[in-house]
């Protein structure tokens, strides 16, 4: 009979509402705790896809970079980039610049009507 009293005392104790709230209050801590993990677990995971984009950005940048410098390293590499930055020739070549033909002249024509009001703020 003390065996089913000591049973009956247990069972009253963790069914007791003090013991329900602890209960209650250590789920609702191990939910907050296991939320806060997931939302740390999503940041880390956007910030690795972001700095991986960027890795292969800077891969195929560095790539083209080599590429570029092989080039340069080269005779003919050098000299197509010497004609195409600066207006240069071989000895006995000729250099041909072409302008296009909208734009011949703009330069040159001056608005009469803004000499007018030119002439006119001098009076002022």
């Amino acid at each position: 009979m003390l065996e089913f009293q000591q049973k009956r005392n247990i069972k009253n104790i963790l069914y007791s509402k003090f013991s329900l709230v602890i209960l209650f209050l250590l789920i609702i801590f191990l939910a907050h705790s296991t939320y806060g993990i997931y939302i740390k677990s999503k940041l880390s995971t956007e910030g690795y896809d972001k700095v991986k984009n960027q890795y292969e950005d800077l891969n195929n940048r560095k790539i083209a970079l080599e590429a570029e410098i092989d080039r340069l390293n080269s005779d003919i590499g050098v000299e197509e980039e010497l004609r195409s930055k600066f207006n240069v020739a071989k000895p006995g070549e000729t250099v041909v610049v072409v302008v296009d033909s909208k734009n011949i002249g703009k330069d040159l024509v001056k608005d009469t009507d803004n000499n007018f009001w030119e002439f006119w703020n001098w009076f002022r």
